[in-house]
């Protein structure tokens, strides 16, 4: 059995040399090289021989980045078909009831807002979803070595999705006389039902989305 001290040198040895960054990852691998050091030893190497050979079995810094990739790349593929999930099931029955009914609320309710709230309205749209890009991303930096970041690392990349929208509302908004502005908003009331509608529906997935556990699955 290896001491505390020479574990605590095989997980440093995964951190420095092969930047394994995932605890997750980490333990998992450890406990392989802690296991191939026990059996070098055994074998009749000091410690420090058994664990570059050990090391060298497990292909080195190489190899091991090769498993942290395929750790991350299996865990952004289920995190991606869950959320492409839980997406189509607010249009599914009888789910998709809600979605329909808070849809025409949104609808009807629009119309009615005064004209010089339309585009507060869109721009609050908008920047909500900002406002979350820049949460995740302080999120994903405060994880440190949990796996949960490749989560926030999604959900980042999915809200940059209305930076782009908010980017071209403004093209559209700067367009014309200020009076025009509010005139096109308030006709095509339609535009800022369906960006709503968008919104709470990627907000409430991305609720969804953090709340899952995922795990590493082999092939």
């Amino acid at each position: 059995m290896l001491t505390p001290h020479q574990l605590a040198i095989l997980r440093q040895d995964l951190r420095t040399l092969a930047h394994i960054e995932y605890e997750e990852v980490e333990n998992e691998l450890l406990d392989h090289y802690a296991t191939l050091t026990e059996q070098k030893m055994a074998e009749g190497h000091d410690f420090e021989q058994a664990s570059s050979y050990a090391w060298a079995e497990l292909g080195a810094g190489a190899g091991l980045n090769a498993i942290q990739r395929d750790f991350e790349k299996n865990i952004r593929k289920q995190i991606s078909a869950r959320h492409l999930e839980i997406l189509k099931s607010y249009f599914r029955w009888p789910t998709v009831v809600t979605t329909v009914l808070i849809g025409v609320l949104l609808h009807y309710i629009t119309p009615l807002i005064p004209a010089r709230f339309i585009l507060t309205g869109i721009y609050f749209t908008i920047l909500t979803p900002i406002g979350i890009l820049y949460y995740s991303y302080l999120k994903r930096r405060g994880q440190g070595s949990d796996s949960r970041k490749i989560i926030w690392t999604h959900l980042n990349a999915r809200v940059a999705f209305f930076v782009n929208i908010f980017h071209a509302s403004l093209s559209i908004s700067f367009q014309g006389e200020g009076a025009a502005k509010v005139h096109f908003f308030q006709t095509h009331a339609t535009i800022l039902c369906i960006l709503e509608c968008i919104v709470i529906v990627y907000l409430f997935s991305f609720v969804q989305v953090y709340n899952e556990n995922f795990r590493y699955k082999t092939a």
